[in-house]
């Protein structure tokens, strides 16, 4: 789930092109030696198109599959970086290694506020640790803008443009996974005539009291979107009247914590909860609905390949199998959305069209305006 942290800024992003390698093999020998000169040419032309190092992220032939599982054989390894937390992560490597048997997974699987700086810290001293990795947008965006991220060819990725970052033809980012984020309540504590079916709803006196929002970029992503629903000024002007009315309390927890709080009870509402949380507590009995309270904030997870990738075989491979059928299916079993499954209701991506310093000073000004109405 969502890794709650504060960003750190880098200078902008310089995105690294993929070098073309393959020599071109000249043919050599006599005139009387045509027939060995044009066998020579013949055979340098063929080993021009199998491409090696760098040139196999972005290699897209007829033949790529079995040029990549070649390749990949001779590496026999591959090391992933995640901030994915619980059984998803061995499912995943599992999985994966199952597909591919001849290839070995070292996983380094840390909180983004600690794994970000480390391998941006491993990358530019030239000591990269990770071929490829599966961190929220936030995170995404920060290794960007250290310039450590390479373009790949990703067959597998048809899925719509706010969900890809692109360089060319080729991808920087893919979403693998998305965390729905909207309202979730108890429906002992809240009756169904008071349940709201659009944000305006949330002033409506009978939830005084009821609701609860988190001190965290979930809480601050929260005001964004209401923002992005309403524009700034009709937005700022709700969220005091929401703060005027029907105060929601504001709690220092994790996603799955103040999900936990609803629950129970403790509170009737949360209008910043998870979709997974909520699902995961009404399969143990609580009496806990999850609404899709447009615009729905989609948190995503994203894969990439990082600059000096030591296994640029294997790691092609992952990022497709991060996107492919195989890996989508164990998301959406654990309550992940896909990027490839189509919903009803309209969403929003917070980090969208921005760098990390933009989306940095946007929660800036969400956190003070949370601050201002709610604190």
């Amino acid at each position: 789930m969502r890794n709650i942290r504060s960003l750190r800024r880098f200078v902008k992003p310089t995105y690294v092109g993929v070098a073309v390698l393959g020599l071109l093999l000249a043919a050599c020998g006599s005139s009387s030696s045509a027939s060995s000169s044009s066998s020579a040419s013949t055979s340098g032309s063929t080993a021009s198109k199998t491409p090696t190092g760098d040139a196999l992220l972005t290699y897209q032939g007829a033949n790529a599959t079995s040029v990549l599982e070649a390749a990949a054989k001779t590496e026999g390894k591959l090391n992933f970086m995640t901030s994915l937390a619980g059984p998803i992560v061995t499912q995943l490597v599992n999985a994966f290694e199952k597909q591919y048997p001849y290839i070995h997974v070292t996983v380094n699987r840390a909180d983004e506020s600690t794994l970000i700086p480390q391998t941006i810290s491993e990358e530019q001293a030239g000591k990269p640790a990770a071929d490829v990795f599966e961190v929220t947008s936030p995170g995404a965006l920060e290794l960007q803008a250290a310039g450590l991220l390479v373009p790949y060819a990703d067959s597998t990725a048809k899925m719509p443009s706010n969900y890809v970052t692109k360089s060319g033809s080729n991808y920087l980012l893919v979403t693998d996974r998305i965390s729905w984020l909207a309202f979730g309540y108890n429906t002992t504590k809240i009756q169904a005539a008071d349940v709201p079916k659009t944000l305006s709803d949330l002033t409506n006196p009978a939830l005084k009291g009821q609701l609860v929002t988190e001190a965290s970029s979930t809480g601050w992503d929260w005001i964004g979107s209401v923002l992005y629903a309403m524009g700034k000024t009709k937005g700022e002007a709700f969220l005091q009247q929401l703060g005027q009315v029907n105060k929601p309390s504001i709690v220092s927890l994790s996603g799955a914590a103040t999900a936990g709080l609803v629950a129970s009870g403790q509170y009737g509402a949360s209008i910043s909860v998870f979709q997974d949380h909520f699902l995961e507590n009404a399969a143990k009995g609580s009496p806990v609905k999850w609404l899709p309270l447009e615009p729905v904030i989609a948190n995503v997870g994203q894969v990439g390949i990082l600059k000096n990738v030591p296994d640029p075989a294997a790691a092609a491979l992952f990022v497709n199998f991060e996107t492919g059928p195989t890996a989508q299916g164990i998301f959406q079993q654990l309550h992940y959305g896909s990027p490839n499954v189509p919903v009803t209701f309209k969403t929003w991506v917070p980090t969208q069209g921005l760098t990390a310093a933009q989306y940095a000073s946007d929660l800036t000004s969400w956190h003070a305006l949370q601050t201002k109405d709610f604190g």
